[in-house]
């Protein structure tokens, strides 16, 4: 007969995101992961498949909230939302902004070393659906008169989750959510140039 589980799946992958969003993949020890998350050696192997399976679910349960939340005004809306959501990155009490830049961008940058084919599949799965974010709100204000029709979408869309990445890093590396507000500054007044 099975144990019964001692924890709750999503306050555990929740605790875990904020482990590794906090402390990155590679200097988490184990033993660390179970003070900070509740969960034990066993269910971390059992359940997640090891540290780096727990990293993989806790990544894609970060992402899977930013798409349901951050990223959702602009499944209807235009720049507008785009803009609402560049703020959110810098803003304080956000649930986007953090001293700790992002997980998956993160992530991301440590796989490099790490060579993780899930973690990069996590990765690149999110940024290509920030991507079609961008370029669904900024079709739908071309195509509403908001901002000039000549704008090459494919291009510009692409350029903002690399500067996403770029707020994301310049918050953890300024230790504050702060450290990218120049650069969110910047696509703004870009943003405001396109308008008609």
């Amino acid at each position: 007969m099975a144990r019964p589980k001692s924890y709750d799946r999503d306050v555990a992958l929740r605790r875990a995101c904020e482990a590794f969003w906090a402390h990155g993949y590679g200097p988490l020890g184990v033993r660390a992961i179970e003070d900070q998350t509740g969960l034990n050696q066993f269910a971390i192997q059992r359940e997640f498949g090891g540290k780096e399976g727990l990293l993989v679910e806790a990544m894609m349960f970060y992402a899977d909230s930013a798409r349901r939340y951050a990223l959702k005004p602009m499944a209807t809306d235009g720049v507008d939302s785009i803009v609402a959501f560049l703020r959110g990155l810098v803003a304080n009490g956000s649930p986007t902004s953090s001293k700790w830049g992002c997980l998956l961008v993160n992530s991301g940058i440590e796989n490099a070393e790490i060579r993780s084919a899930r973690i990069k599949a996590v990765s690149t799965a999110y940024w290509r659906s920030l991507r079609k974010h961008f370029a669904a709100a900024l079709r739908r204000s071309i195509d509403r008169g908001e901002i000039q029709k000549k704008l090459d979408v494919a291009d510009i869309s692409a350029a903002m989750v690399t500067a996403v990445m770029g707020i994301h890093a310049a918050n953890r590396i300024a230790g504050s959510n702060q450290g990218g507000a120049h650069l969110v500054r910047m696509i703004e007044a870009q943003i405001e140039s396109w308008r008609t």
